[in-house]
């Protein structure tokens, strides 16, 4: 059995890695861990005011299903330059029979695919991308 060391692959050298001081955020939910990564990334950049946040949250219509693409939009809206880098312009059917978006699937499938559709009028910069790596809950 390989070590953890060993696993991980040949030793970083100074240079290899960039190591930030982003403070954590701990997730309020077991659904809201885009949200919670988004806290994250505001704080580091010295943006994050809590009332602005919830007040944005509901500008964007977030709720209880956040998509990577309402991730995009809240980053845009706070003004963060980023890239979203997606395998699938729009829903990935593979999700609809998963638990946690099954109940909401149908009606989450055309507000998130008119969110790609838009994005490009509000300059919200997505990208189709080979060999993206995704993790859900």
């Amino acid at each position: 059995m390989r070590t953890e060391a060993e696993a991980a692959g040949p030793p970083l050298e100074p240079g290899d890695f960039v190591q930030l001081p982003v403070p954590i955020i701990q997730q309020l939910y077991h659904w809201d861990c885009g949200l919670a990564c988004s806290r994250m990334v505001l704080r580091y950049l010295g943006q994050l005011d809590d009332s602005e946040f919830e007040r944005a949250l509901q500008e964007l219509q977030l709720t209880r299903s956040i998509w990577t693409i309402d991730l995009a939009y809240l980053m845009h809206h706070f003004g963060v330059r980023h890239r979203f880098c997606t395998q699938t312009l729009g829903v990935d059917k593979g999700y609809k029979n998963q638990s946690f978006y099954r109940k909401h699937f149908d009606t989450e499938e055309t507000r998130v695919n008119q969110l790609f559709a838009q994005a490009k009028a509000c300059k919200v910069l997505v990208e189709k991308c080979r060999n993206v790596q995704h993790q859900h809950q």
